[in-house]
């Protein structure tokens, strides 16, 4: 997620950065450093939603909200579920609707 993070600054493929930061969260997510996931989430979430890329962003409160549920956060975890049920639903994408 680094290489790919470094690939995306250097060739303006923001998408790419997005994804590999929500990569890279849940990565430290796993390692119980919740800070710097929640960092990663929220640079992530921030350049999706300037591109309207909704399905990444989307996933991008779907793993958000997991990271908060694992630091049993309950209240921020469900409203980022919450996102990303409206996101899915509105883009059509029912078996992600169903997964979240």
């Amino acid at each position: 997620y680094s290489e790919a993070k470094l690939f995306a600054e250097n060739t303006y493929y923001t998408q790419l950065k997005a994804k590999a930061l929500t990569g890279l969260a849940e990565i430290c997510r796993e390692q119980r450093e919740f800070d710097k996931a929640l960092n990663y989430h929220s640079e992530s979430i921030e350049l999706l939603d300037k591109l309207c890329a909704q399905c990444d962003l989307a996933e991008a409160y779907y793993q958000q909200a997991l990271t908060y549920k694992k630091m049993g956060n309950n209240q921020k975890s469900q409203e980022n579920f919450d996102a990303a049920i409206q996101i899915f639903t509105t883009i059509e994408a029912p078996k992600q609707v169903e997964k979240v």
